[in-house]
């Protein structure tokens, strides 16, 4: 499943995938499998800007 969807699917994908498939598989072995042969998903959520910065404002005295 993780090649057939080019490296992209992690954990959460390819456990619905096991299930839907009829197995039963708990997602932390999943995880623990990926982890001893390499494998991971890829991240496509980037992070986003929460505070931005006043430039006018003092600056904090440590």
């Amino acid at each position: 499943m993780h090649r057939e969807s080019d490296g992209t699917y992690g954990v959460p994908r390819i456990t619905a995938e096991l299930r839907e498939d009829g197995d039963r598989v708990n997602h932390k072995r999943v995880a623990r499998v990926m982890r001893s042969i390499n494998l991971a998903g890829v991240r496509l959520r980037r992070r986003h800007r929460t505070t931005v910065p006043d430039p006018s404002a003092a600056k904090a005295r440590t």
